[in-house]
Formats: structure tokens, sequence, C-alpha cells
């Protein structure tokens, strides 16, 4: 599974929007609507179905980043 953030086209129906990606596999983790943005996670092949949704503008992946402590020697 990608963790992804979807950007929702500016006068696009939101709502309508979210369903559609739901339809395309995505699963909605938090959506913000007053944002224009939606989190969630999609199958890695389904990936690229998600920018083809009308009314989306952009899917970014969420990467996970690691650091290490503060006390850590520098690496």
């Amino acid at each position: 599974m990608e963790r992804v953030t979807v950007t929702i086209e500016d006068g696009a129906d939101f709502s309508t929007v979210v369903e559609a990606l739901r339809r395309a596999g995505f699963t909605v983790a938090e959506p913000l609507e007053t944002l224009g943005v939606v989190t969630g996670t999609v199958e890695r092949d389904a990936l690229a179905s998600l920018s083809a949704v009308p009314g989306v503008s952009d899917v970014e992946r969420q990467y996970e980043i690691q650091l290490p402590p503060p006390d850590a020697p520098v690496q």
C-alpha cells in the first residue's frame, strides 16, 4: 500500500471527487475539505489511476523520514 496525498482542483465538488477516488481504489484516511486535500492509501498498481479521476489536480506519495535521536553521533 502507498500512502498518498491527493489535491483536488479548485471549483471541483469535493465529495464527488472523493467518491470517485474511492471507486478507483483509494482508501480515505483524512478528508481536509477546507484545504482541498485528502489523504489515504492505495495499492501501488492503482496509483496511476488516481491522477485520471476528474477533479484531481495532483497525487503525491507520502514519504517517511526517520532521523536519529538528538544524542546520536554524527554520521
